[in-house]
């Protein structure tokens, strides 16, 4: 049942020697019996910290009767780690640690614990649930389920080969001399022209800086990382997706070829009219609305 009060923890944990920060969130306790509660880690996408897209989801669900973890993936936000580098296996590493966390923290059955990922973090989602069956119910919201697939659906043909060839050249580069070259992030992926930006991470208000800029090795990091190769490995476990028609960072089609993969218990929102940051809720009440209703009822049904 629904309880409006939540509380909010500052937690960390350590992944891969690094101290990763998160936020822990709870639903506050009406008496003081203290019941065993389900779980999920809530992943965000490809900017990699807490604060910003991914604080509406674990909110929701802590008021929901779900506890929640929201961690800063290792080098972004306040967790500790190398900036600028971007590698889609550490942070399937850093889920795995979080998922262990959880099992740790009083309160939690263990035996129920998800993940919700979006754009960049659904992938993670995916991926990491493909391997580690502690996670008994996945969501995808907009997201990346094969990273070349992905970064070739957003660019012409003619800028499709410069592109992975200039990324090609530099590995090359690379591996004789040990210099790296850094690219920005929008220069990898684009960003949708007509969204409502999200907001501004500073050090004053964040404890951080947003990392604006990442190594061209996490670029191709990105090409071999395929959640799609795995997905089928999720099931009997419950998966849930949701794809944005008008999602121009994420195209619908990334979400829809992968879910076809996805064995059962599946299952697909296609949110009309939607565009890609429309699953927060900073930038639109209503989608959000619906992907937080269909996760909070998937989530109560499967976990």
């Amino acid at each position: 049942m629904a309880n409006s009060k939540i509380t909010k923890e500052d937690v960390h944990f350590y992944s891969d020697g690094y101290k990763i920060s998160a936020h822990l969130y709870r639903p506050e306790k009406k008496d003081s019996k203290e019941d065993m509660l389900p779980a999920v880690v809530c992943l965000t996408g490809y900017t990699g910290r807490k604060n910003v897209a991914t604080i509406d989801i674990p909110m929701r669900l802590a008021r929901e009767g779900f506890v929640t973890l929201a961690p800063d993936y290792r080098g972004y936000g306040e967790a500790e780690g190398e900036r600028g580098r971007h590698r889609p296996l550490e942070q399937a590493q850093n889920t795995y640690d979080a998922v262990t966390f959880l099992e740790t923290v009083s309160g939690v059955d263990s035996d129920r614990i998800g993940v919700y990922g979006s754009s960049f973090g659904a992938a993670n989602a995916v991926w990491a649930a493909a391997f580690d069956e502690r996670m008994k119910v996945v969501v995808s919201a907009v997201g990346v389920h094969d990273g070349e697939r992905w970064l070739r659906s957003v660019r012409s043909a003619y800028d499709w080969y410069n592109f992975r060839d200039s990324i090609k050249e530099e590995a090359k580069n690379r591996v004789l001399s040990g210099e790296k070259k850094m690219i920005y992030r929008y220069d990898i992926y684009p960003n949708d022209p007509d969204a409502v930006e999200k907001p501004i991470m500073n050090a004053e208000e964040h404890g951080a800086e947003d990392v604006t800029h990442v190594d061209m090795e996490s670029v191709e990091a990105c090409f071999r990382y395929k959640p799609d190769w795995v997905v089928d490995r999720i099931s009997p476990r419950p998966v849930l997706f949701f794809a944005a028609e008008y999602d121009t960072i994420v195209p619908p089609e990334e979400i829809t070829q992968t879910y076809e993969k996805c064995g059962l218990p599946k299952k697909l929102v296609y949110l009309k009219g939607a565009r890609h940051n429309h699953v927060y809720e900073f930038s639109n009440s209503e989608y959000f609305e619906q992907v937080a209703s269909e996760t909070t009822n998937w989530f109560r049904d499967y976990l």
